[in-house]
């Protein structure tokens, strides 16, 4: 039955994800190997590449899917809804999801702090993503973001607030939540 196969292989990757996580958190993303966490798991090299294809997804797999849900909830945000608090919002709507998960949030911190700056950044939104909010908020401006700074700036300007956020997340164990930083960081940039 495909919705039994479909369950067991998300509970896998699910299984994988924490089990990496842990051992990342622990040595280090570049001193754990994809041989060691495929033992870990309890599963073959090969079953672990039909689920994943390098390690560094293993770490960052998970938030490519909250990267695009940011731009999901500024596009279901209302249209008369200033644009500022609209990114604010949407912005608050992923990390809000983490507010409640400590422990996981925990290692998933210390194995991103330990991680390769390029495997950081992957964390991040990525052009394409970029590029599509820039989109969304010159539909709600009534400005062609290609003729038009405006739109790309107010979309830079929430995002390297909330990049800011998640780097002294990662950085400082200040005991406050990722999300308490990035709403923090985001009401320095939003006109009140």
């Amino acid at each position: 039955m495909t919705g039994l196969r479909e369950r067991q292989r998300v509970e896998l990757r699910a299984h994988v994800d924490r089990v990496a996580l842990a051992l990342f958190a622990e040595r280090g993303f570049d001193s754990v190997t994809v041989e060691e966490i495929a033992a870990a798991a309890g599963i073959s090299l090969s079953t672990l590449f039909r689920h994943v294809r390098s390690k560094e997804q293993l770490l960052v797999g998970t938030t490519r899917v909250g990267r695009a849900a940011i731009v999901s909830a500024f596009a279901a945000r209302p249209a008369d809804e200033p644009v500022a608090d609209a990114l604010a919002a949407a912005i608050l709507q992923r990390t809000e999801r983490f507010a409640h998960e400590g422990g996981t949030m925990e290692l998933w911190r210390r194995a991103m702090a330990a991680a390769p700056s390029r495997v950081r950044r992957a964390s991040l939104l990525d052009d394409e993503e970029r590029g599509r909010l820039v989109e969304l908020v010159g539909a709600r401006l009534g400005l062609d973001p290609t003729a038009h700074l405006e739109p790309g700036l107010r979309v830079r300007v929430a995002l390297a607030a909330a990049e800011h956020a998640y780097e002294h997340w990662l950085l400082h164990e200040s005991g406050r939540s990722l999300h308490e930083l990035t709403r923090e960081a985001l009401a320095q940039v939003t006109p009140a």
